[in-house]
């Protein structure tokens, strides 16, 4: 009896480590829908790059499900694959979908892709369309899809390339133009040009980069005088000073309608003096203002010569400006006058004779009798 109890006690023990074992597996590894109903489907390859039974199933990248089985088919020839999918995941396996062969890297396990299709939910059991991908794809993935599009349009543009290289003009030409840039090498490294210095020589080297310097500080002032500007137009546009007044206020229109009326007024004030009879017209168009022209050119050259004779020292004015001797000849008559008695007596009694005579009556003053004229006294003896 205590065997039997020991024996059952352990095969509980053992039962209960393989089911929390199991659970733990289950849970360990994402197992855990291996419970949950699924959907059968089928899809026929003509390759299944090591495919096995086992391998996830995956619908936009998501675990759905498993392949249970691969194996030929009998009659066409290709590799039938039987495939479970869990039931929430079969609702996107529509008419439309595709199944392919993926990895999961470069060295990665191979899987079946299915895309989402856009009509009715396939039924259980159905055949899902098939789609083949090359080694490079099912390694790569979309990125392998990707790269194979580059390689198919390098090597249409290569043999469209190869074509072209293949005309005797096309190699012609090549050879022109590889012959032309010998030609101008060799002008470069054998003459002391322009493009030369520039890529030997130092100092024109300087001289470039102090140009772009130049250039790029420029363009900088170039920008600030911009904003300048903009600020400018701004405050005009928006503010409130006289040139906003004068371009959108009332003040400009008023102006604007003065300058008009002005403006007006000089036309026929013009067109008066071009038609009208009226002295300016007399004197720009008449025989008047040509006279009157005539006569001051006349009076001009007269003045120039008289000016010129003077310059020369012609005449009497041109003698007193520009002979000296005439110069001290007045300068000693008048001081012979000045120390003569008989001329100083002469003035004296001039002097008294204006002072004795009747003085002019001037004219009345406003609001009275008009003042009489004191006799003003006899200035002193010079």
């Amino acid at each position: 009896m205590q065997e039997g109890s020991s024996e059952l006690r352990v095969g509980i023990f053992v039962t209960a480590a393989v089911l929390i074992g199991g659970a733990l597996v289950f849970a360990i590894g994402g197992s855990s829908s291996l419970f949950a109903s699924k959907v059968d489907f089928e899809v026929h390859f003509p390759s299944v790059d090591g495919l096995r039974t086992g391998s996830p199933v995956r619908i936009a990248g998501i675990d759905v499900g498993t392949v249970d089985a691969v194996e030929f088919g009998t009659e066409d020839g290709q590799v039938h694959v039987r495939i479970s999918v869990r039931e929430d995941g079969s609702a996107f396996v529509r008419e439309g979908s595709v199944a392919s062969i993926g990895s999961k890297g470069l060295l990665g396990d191979q899987l079946v892709d299915i895309s989402i299709g856009e009509g009715d939910p396939l039924p259980e059991g159905s055949v899902i369309p098939s789609a083949e991908r090359s080694l490079l794809t099912s390694f790569l993935g979309q990125t392998g899809t990707d790269a194979e599009g580059i390689l198919n349009n390098v090597n249409r543009a290569t043999a469209g390339l190869a074509t072209t290289l293949a005309d005797a003009q096309v190699q012609q030409d090549l050879r022109d133009i590889v012959h032309s840039l010998a030609t101008i090498t060799a002008l470069v490294h054998e003459n002391d040009g322009t493009v030369r210095r520039l890529l030997a020589d130092p100092e024109m080297a300087d001289d470039v980069q102090a140009t772009l310097r130049g250039l790029r500080d420029t363009s900088g002032e170039l920008n600030q005088t911009m904003r300048g500007v903009r600020r400018i137009v701004g405050e005009v546009e928006h503010g409130d000073g006289t040139a906003h007044a004068i371009i959108y206020g009332q003040e400009g229109r008023q102006l604007l309608g003065g300058l008009a009326i002005t403006a007006g007024e000089i036309s026929t004030l013009l067109r008066d003096v071009r038609t009208g009879d009226n002295n300016a017209h007399e004197l720009l168009y008449g025989e008047d203002g040509r006279r009157l022209i005539a006569n001051l050119t006349t009076m001009s050259n007269d003045l120039r010569e008289i000016v010129s004779n003077v310059r020369q020292g012609r005449g009497t004015i041109g003698g007193l400006l520009v002979d000296p001797s005439i110069y001290e000849d007045i300068k000693r008559l008048v001081g012979n006058l000045q120390r003569n008695e008989i001329l100083r007596s002469l003035v004296r009694y001039s002097i008294r004779e204006d002072e004795a005579r009747t003085p002019v009556p001037r004219p009345e003053a406003a609001g009275g009798d008009a003042p009489r004229d004191e006799p003003r006294e006899a200035p002193e003896d010079p």
